[in-house]
């Protein structure tokens, strides 16, 4: 529910998919990652896949620190909130931070820590990652969330399926030690996923402390300065682009919108610049010619299907409802608050997308009981964000010596 707080899940999914496709990937397939949920699927299941390869080295566990190898059974790197971080678990956060600027800017540990900065900014990410997973902590202990016998044997069942599931218990430690983690860290992200569902499920939804009320929120949807309902006709820049290809134009017409809208903006954006403006002048032409038959009286609905390319529409028959933190580009946003119901928008342009014609539509009240539960959700969001940020900023953070001497050398 929280676009910017998935480290929590996201970690126990690339566990879970490390250890399940452990046994069933082909020794030689590796996936591409990205940071997204199921992004980290990819990346554990190529992880897993690469620590069967029988020329891979699995990564051995070590701290060096001033040129002398550091016993670290029950090494305390820092506390978080008064939490001690372990070094196994240190581990496990520098290494996944490592992979985070890897994927995100194709950057490598030498590189990084080729400045002084570079590696201090790669320290900060290991314990800005630590403090959000470590708001679930805060949050439950906070409103005495715990995880119950039941949720426990639960968790317990988890590990044993995972730990089945990877064929063997070498398989099993080889998966770990591929991603970095030991058995006793694997079982920390079970429990640690499980109290966060528990505390999503307690706090932030389901009316809790957290969490808007349905008759609240029943109230503040039908605010035309909080909530709108909108159609939209979207002329995009590249709808009057010529396909040239020959394969892509016979198959042109069997493509459903979003099909014929890729295939027109890759039209596009194969132009020379003069002839995209050339095609965006006829664009606008168009959008023009469309606001003013619905000036003149058209209907609005069959315009949109006539000339319409946001195939958001076709999904959303019932319009889009917004607040003014929903992702929506904010010309769209700000067009959208500006008109009363039943009202059409002039052209409104973006420069990424064209120009849109949006029509205010009145706020459906047994749609919004049919979806209540997501579009609160979806309305709180910005909130519970807030919350972890502010959580995440009040955390106290203590550092050991041995922390204050890390290089890009120390761990492996």
């Amino acid at each position: 529910m929280i676009k910017k707080i998935t480290a929590v899940t996201a970690a126990l999914i690339m566990a879970a998919s490390m250890l399940c496709g452990c046994s069933k990937s082909d020794k030689k397939d590796s996936s591409s990652a990205a940071e997204t949920t199921t992004a980290a699927e990819s990346t554990a299941e190529s992880a897993a896949s690469d620590s069967s390869s029988e020329n891979s080295e699995l990564p051995v566990a070590s701290l060096t620190i001033d040129g002398e190898k550091v016993d670290t059974s029950d090494l305390v790197m820092l506390t978080v909130d008064g939490r001690d971080v372990k070094f196994d678990e240190f581990r496990y956060y520098y290494f996944t931070a490592i992979q985070q600027l890897t994927q995100g800017y194709g950057t490598t540990l030498e590189q990084i820590a080729s400045t002084e900065e570079g590696f201090k900014n790669l320290l900060e990410r290991v314990v800005t990652n630590i403090k959000q997973d470590y708001v679930t902590y805060a949050l439950c202990d906070e409103n005495g969330i715990t995880l119950s016998d039941e949720e426990i044997a639960a968790n317990e069942e988890s590990y044993n399926s995972y730990k089945e599931n990877a064929g063997s218990d070498e398989a099993f430690n080889e998966a770990l030690a591929s991603s970095y983690m030991t058995d006793e860290l694997f079982r920390d992200r079970i429990a640690l996923a499980a109290l966060y569902m528990k505390a999503e499920s307690e706090l932030l939804t389901n009316e809790g402390k957290y969490a808007t009320s349905k008759e609240d929120f029943r109230t503040i949807v039908q605010d035309p300065e909080t909530y709108a309902c909108v159609r939209s006709i979207l002329i995009p820049f590249c709808c009057k682009a010529e396909i040239t290809d020959e394969e892509q134009s016979a198959a042109y017409d069997g493509y459903d919108l979003n099909g014929k809208y890729m295939a027109k903006s890759s039209a596009y954006e194969a132009l020379s610049d003069e002839d995209k403006e050339k095609v965006k002048e006829e664009a606008k032409k168009l959008a023009e010619e469309v606001l003013d038959k619905i000036n003149k009286g058209e209907d609005f609905e069959e315009m949109l299907t006539e000339y319409g390319w946001d195939p958001g529409m076709e999904s959303n028959p019932q319009g889009y409802y917004m607040n003014h933190n929903t992702s929506f580009v904010q010309e769209f946003l700000d067009a959208a608050f500006k008109l009363s119901e039943g009202e059409v928008s002039p052209l409104v342009e973006n420069a990424s997308y064209g120009w849109f014609i949006i029509k205010r539509m009145p706020i459906d009240m047994d749609y919004v009981e049919e979806n209540i539960d997501s579009m609160i959700v979806e309305y709180d969001t910005p909130a519970i964000e807030e919350l972890y940020m502010t959580t995440m900023d009040s955390m106290e953070v203590k550092y050991s010596d041995i922390y204050n001497k890390l290089t890009a050398e120390s761990i492996t």
